[in-house]
């Protein structure tokens, strides 16, 4: 009889801890893939800073795989002409889902040439 009991105390101990436990590995997928499309939101961002030519200004998209996890990516961009800002947003959700993981907000600035200065195109590096 007093084993029974201890079975049924036990019983009531261990169900908490379960779902303790089953809520922390939940957490802890998340906590990944809201890591993995930051990691692609920032790479995206990144490639459209570091190019010297002014963005389309509109929507652009494209896909990266992260960890064996496929990411969709929005690049947002304004209207901008050189020498001045553009904005850009970056929005990050996994392929299989429409839930926005990361995003990500900056402005790009693009300099006027120097006067007299060669231009080179970025896409094929010709001279302009």
């Amino acid at each position: 009889m007093e084993t029974v009991a201890a079975m049924g105390i036990l019983a009531l101990a261990a169900i908490p801890l379960l779902q303790v436990t089953t809520d922390a590995s939940r957490n802890a997928a998340s906590l990944e893939s809201r890591l993995l499309a930051r990691t692609v939101a920032e790479n995206v961002m990144s490639r459209s800073m570091a190019t010297r030519q002014v963005l389309d200004a509109g929507l652009a998209t494209g896909q990266e795989t992260q960890l064996g996890r496929t990411f969709v990516w929005v690049r947002t961009s304004s209207e901008a002409q050189r020498g001045a800002l553009q904005n850009l947003r970056i929005d990050v959700r996994p392929a299989q889902s429409e839930q926005v993981l990361a995003s990500l907000v900056s402005l790009k600035y693009v300099p006027q040439p120097l006067p007299g200065s060669i231009q080179v195109n970025d896409q094929d590096g010709a001279a302009e």
